[in-house]
């Protein structure tokens, strides 16, 4: 969107800004993707904001592996979503100048790789069922091999992009910021030297405070191109496309062929218990959601009940005779 386009040619907005970020004191608008720094960028903003509530994080319901990822529920954060304001008032914000936009972008091939790590290979929770089942592990020996596991991946992503879609963690960078009708002051690679740095240096002007990026996000240390060859490289950057074309990334070579990265019977046995506790926590978690969403329920039922008996109360009482 350049900064001429009318209004009115602007699609909806849950389709450019469905998971936009409003920093109302600072007047930034932040446009997260996930697996491109977002929790450290999420973390950094709602500081600069004065927003943050750490306090709520006891009560949360919502399944996280780790403390870090709690900035994701916006009982945390305190950060408001563009889509709630009105749309009117959203859509001027995103063509004021008095606003800045935000943005981060991550190679699409070490981006897909993150999000297989997180996702698939460590059963983060997610909407990635059917792509568990999609992505079996390649076992050797009783020993995962990561190396084949990967390419196992890329292809049933390659095959099955609709498994995988529902997950934000796997649609392209592209569909996600939309930069046709966006237009970014600040769009950063993260994966270069201080792309994240710059982002913090911004909140640091805008707030006076001393924000500093912090790491949250750890990777289970096997390298990229460890685990990735040329033909998943070239099945990854055919799904990711358009992010090559939209964003210009370089298409970075591979190894045609590539030492298998096995671990150890340790190592997995390691991965199966780390996924019986995520898998354990997620199934507390949803139970813990229904079972307050059927209490909501409940009490929402009894209000409707009580309020229906008042108002016949009020109708059929004599003059006369007071309640």
């Amino acid at each position: 969107m350049s900064a001429h386009t009318p209004l009115g040619a602007m699609p909806p907005l849950n389709v450019i800004a469905r998971s936009a970020l409003v920093a109302p004191n600072l007047k930034i608008l932040y446009f997260p993707t996930t697996k491109v720094a977002c929790t450290t960028i999420k973390w950094m903003l709602a500081e600069a904001e004065g927003s943050l509530h750490l306090e709520a994080i006891p009560r949360l319901l919502a399944a996280n592996s780790h403390y870090s990822q709690t900035i994701h529920n916006r009982h945390v954060s305190g950060l408001q979503k563009l889509t709630e304001l009105p749309p009117e008032e959203a859509r001027a914000m995103l063509q004021s100048p008095e606003w800045t936009r935000v943005a981060a972008l991550r190679d699409p091939i070490a981006r897909a790789y993150s999000a297989w790590e997180n996702r698939i290979f460590m059963r983060a929770p997610g909407r990635t069922d059917r792509g568990f089942e999609l992505s079996p592990d390649a076992i050797e020996d009783g020993c995962i091999n990561m190396t084949a596991s990967f390419a196992t991946y890329s292809q049933a992503l390659t095959e099955h992009q609709e498994a995988f879609m529902r997950d934000p963690h796997f649609v392209p960078q592209s569909r996600v910021l939309r930069p046709d009708f966006v237009s970014f002051d600040v769009l950063v690679r993260v994966d270069q030297p201080g792309g994240v740095d710059s982002i913090a240096a911004l909140f640091r002007e805008r707030s006076g405070k001393d924000i500093q990026p912090r790491r949250h996000n750890e990777s289970i240390g096997v390298p990229l191109n460890r685990a990735c060859d040329a033909a998943t490289a070239q099945r990854l950057m055919a799904v990711y496309q358009s992010d090559y074309e939209t964003f210009g990334f370089e298409r970075r070579e591979f190894a045609t062929e590539v030492e298998p990265y096995i671990l150890s019977a340790s190592e997995t046995q390691l991965v199966t218990l780390v996924r019986q506790s995520v898998e354990r926590v997620t199934s507390v978690s949803r139970a813990a959601q229904a079972k307050m969403s059927a209490r909501y329920g409940i009490r929402q039922i009894r209000k409707a009940f009580l309020r229906r008996i008042t108002l016949g109360r009020m109708y059929n009482t004599p003059r006369g005779i007071h309640w």
